[in-house]
């Protein structure tokens, strides 16, 4: 099922009924701002991430057929965040297969779950498969990938309509886990919302929440295990720091991890809004290990934090955003700074200086370029206006270039002639590089009194005047198509 050297083919059937009911239930973007929770940092806070969209995704029944091999009633639904918000006005969207979701029986060649991830932010279709290689080259367990085309029959709907090019990614499971640490075992956490392994107090209450298990939570032991990492990140002293971590946490771990993210310029990941990654205590070691996660804004993709150019440019002796007090305190230890760096260094000669990934990017373009084109021409079809993504964002290099532009960077922050561009401070902080286009017409409408000021009164009254404006259909929400339209309205005539 994995790898690069074909194409899968992938069709589902869906009953009308349930393809309507796989939609999750509108946000309701007139909701008050969230407070503060007990196991979650405070808005704003430098603990607090982005977050999720607060998205609900529910299975419903559906018939697969992959290769060949059917299926006839297995759990799918939609998945996905910012990727579901950009993509949802168009019929291709990123799924998720459960197998054993009607019958723990079925499996598909050992597989429990798939994910079938849309790319809907990625025009190449390669960011994702080629940051999972790079996490590989690191040391980090990383998921396979694949790719398959996807056509999608719903009875009155689409017949066979084919829905596009999709990445197939291994799910991080107990398989998974056990495929990599002998052991499927273990509490399994995938942290949303928050950066920098937070203290939030000393019970599981405090933690769960924000930590959010997907095995192995019936585990107290482990539960206070963790509690007591985030106690020695947050609270210890730089000498108890220094002694105990490595009782706590795989530092050789998470030293590559890191270094990978960081030569990906992925900010869309712990180093950055501090979500899409996972943190497993092994039951072997009792030690913790970051994995990865939805890369696909990797290689310079993300690009509410900077240009093409700065994103190709990003620090490596400071790589991420703002406060991550995991990362100061282990880069402040000589001996784990220069490990870090010297995995940089390697992974930059083996991967980006050498010409291998650009290579792969190739071999992974020419695999896939019919079937963007065959898509693309579908969508033109459904007449879907909005299917590449947001509107407004300046297109990311492509992925050559990119590799290419990273590749010297790197090497003249290495050779001491540059030292980078330090990504932004905060997440919702002031805007800068590309999104300072759209950020100050959208400011200087929130500033009633036109004092060169925004405050929160201003800025909540603005925001719902606005909101109630473009939303055309009084449903409360906004989808894609409404939000660009609004925001449209907002930028300065050329």
């Amino acid at each position: 099922m994995f790898g690069h050297a074909a194409i899968h083919q992938v069709h589902i059937e869906v009953s009308a009924k349930d393809y309507k009911a796989m939609d999750p239930p509108p946000v309701n973007l007139f909701a008050p701002r969230p407070k503060a929770q007990e196991g979650r940092p405070a808005p704003g806070s430098p603990d607090a991430g982005a977050g999720n969209m607060m998205y609900e995704f529910e299975y419903i029944p559906a018939a697969v057929s992959i290769d060949g091999h059917h299926f006839p009633k297995i759990g799918l639904r939609y998945k996905g965040s910012g990727t579901y918000l950009m993509s949802q006005t168009g019929a291709k969207r990123s799924l998720k297969f459960d197998f054993d979701h009607y019958d723990s029986k079925i499996a598909y060649r050992d597989l429990k779950k798939l994910n079938l991830n849309s790319g809907v932010v990625d025009p190449t279709k390669a960011r994702e498969a080629l940051a999972y290689e790079v996490f590989r080259a690191a040391g980090v367990p990383a998921p396979r990938t694949g790719f398959a085309d996807v056509t999608i029959s719903v009875p009155g709907k689409y017949d066979r309509e084919f829905l596009g090019v999709y990445t197939i990614v291994e799910q991080v499971d107990k398989s998974f886990l056990k495929a990599h640490f002998g052991n499927g075992k273990g509490l399994l956490l995938k942290p949303e919302g928050v950066r920098g392994l937070p203290y939030l107090g000393d019970t599981r209450a405090a933690v769960e929440k924000a930590y959010n298990a997907k095995s192995g939570e019936d585990d107290e032991a482990a539960w206070k295990r963790l509690v007591e990492l985030t106690r020695l990140v947050n609270k210890a002293s730089e000498a108890e720091f220094r002694e105990s971590i490595r009782q706590y946490l795989d530092v050789d771990n998470a030293t590559r991890f890191l270094a990978a993210t960081a030569i990906l310029a992925s900010l869309d990941s712990f180093i950055g809004l501090g979500h899409n990654y996972y943190l497993y205590l092994s039951p072997k070691t009792n030690t913790f290990h970051f994995l990865p996660w939805d890369l696909d804004l990797a290689f310079g993709g993300f690009m509410m934090f900077g240009t093409p150019d700065q994103q190709a440019n990003f620090s490596i002796e400071r790589p991420y955003m703002g406060e991550n007090k995991l990362i100061d305190r282990l880069f402040a230890m000589p001996e784990v700074k220069a490990k870090y760096r010297e995995q940089v260094k390697r992974l930059h000669a083996d991967l980006f200086a050498s010409g291998k990934l650009a290579k792969d990017a190739a071999a992974i373009e020419a695999l896939v370029k019919e079937s963007i084109a065959k898509e693309k021409a579908a969508a033109t079809k459904r007449k879907e206006d909005f299917a590449a993504g947001n509107p407004f964002a300046p297109k990311p290099f492509p992925i050559a270039e990119f590799i290419q532009k990273r590749s010297a960077a790197v090497g003249e922050q290495f050779a001491g002639r540059s030292q980078g561009v330090v990504p932004g401070a905060n997440f919702g902080g002031p805007p800068q590089g590309p999104g300072a286009q759209l950020a100050k017409p959208l400011l200087d409408s929130l500033d009633s009194d036109k004092d060169g000021k925004v405050n929160e009164t201003e800025f909540e009254a603005g925001l719902k005047k606005h909101f109630r404006e473009w939303d055309k259909n009084r449903n409360g929400t906004l989808d894609q198509r409404e939000l660009a339209e609004g925001l449209q309205k907002l930028m300065p005539r050329r």
